[in-house]
């Protein structure tokens, strides 16, 4: 598969544990998302925009040193940031210092997955334009993954995240989301009751990702677990997009099955675990997932966890 993934790049600030000090890391869910896709041997387009500052610099840096172009970037007023502190359980929370205003064109030839979520499709004047995009590529055929990855402090009013992230939610072949997003999106409401709603809406496949417990997936009228394998946290910067890009790069373009599904998500599990042992979102190599996922095992059932 060729992969194009638009959306935002942002430097994180990332605060050691118990300290005021920030040590600067490329990051930004899409860009970590193309980065990681990058790691496992896929070619792949990345699409947005950044500043002419030294942040830029970093940004622009990262890319090209895992094989990813720059020509699709856009320029923008000033490289958007994201403070990270991170609690004694490795768990990071966010403030943000971003401006998305995305309207450059973005070409499809030769794309066969599209890629986005997150900022760009729910915050500033861009996000109108991103979610054009997805409907380009939905028309065209292309294959669209979803990610809504939200950021509640940016999203504002509740409501009318709701409406756009249902829209790309229609969208999308592929949606990913965090249990963590639902709870914001639909307070209350079981998981799994939501990822059936969702599949009803057009995806092929929900995923939904539940940090220590692993992950679930409605295909069909099947739900198919996964459970996250033990490791020694050292911080959880970047796990769900590496989750992303991994079960992407599993799922291979092919048609959808439960046990290539069930594969997917082990290689998810596999991916994020190994990303949690390590500071910031320093993706692992194919060969690293693989060996890694041979320990971790996905199961079909009527019903999954709650």
């Amino acid at each position: 598969m060729t992969f194009l993934v638009v959306g935002e790049s942002l430097v994180d600030l990332i605060g050691t544990p118990g300290s005021w000090t920030f040590t600067a890391v490329p990051g930004g869910s899409p860009l970590n998302v193309a980065v990681a896709l990058a790691a496992l041997g896929r070619p792949v387009r990345f699409a947005g925009e950044t500043g002419d500052d030294f942040f830029g610099c970093l940004l622009r840096d990262h890319l090209t040193r895992h094989g990813i172009g720059t020509g699709d970037l856009a320029p923008a007023a000033a490289t958007g940031l994201a403070f990270a502190r991170v609690g004694a359980d490795g768990s990071a929370s966010y403030d943000f210092r971003f401006d998305w205003r995305f309207c450059a064109p973005v070409a499809l030839d030769g794309v066969t997955c599209l890629h986005t979520g997150s900022l760009a499709v729910l915050a500033g004047p861009g996000a109108a334009h991103v979610r054009d995009v997805m409907r380009a590529a939905a028309e065209a055929g292309i294959t669209v993954s979803y990610d809504p990855n939200i950021r509640p402090s940016l999203i504002g009013d509740r409501a009318r995240a709701l409406a756009h992230v249902e829209e790309c939610v229609r969208l999308a072949r592929l949606v990913k989301v965090s249990a963590e997003d639902l709870d914001w999106l639909y307070p209350s409401e079981p998981f799994l009751d939501v990822a059936r709603r969702w599949a009803g809406l057009g995806p092929g496949l929900v995923v939904v990702t539940r940090g220590g417990d692993g992950a679930a997936a409605v295909l069909d009228d099947e739900v198919i677990t996964c459970p996250a394998p033990a490791v020694e946290v050292v911080d959880t910067v970047g796990a769900g997009d590496t989750f992303t890009a991994a079960y992407l790069d599993a799922l291979d373009g092919a048609r959808l099955s439960a046990d290539r599904v069930a594969e997917a998500l082990r290689r998810g599990c596999a991916a994020a675990a190994i990303v949690c042992t390590r500071a910031g979102a320093v993706p692992p190599t194919r060969e690293e997932v693989k060996s890694f996922s041979l320990g971790t095992g996905a199961s079909r059932a009527e019903e999954g966890p709650e």
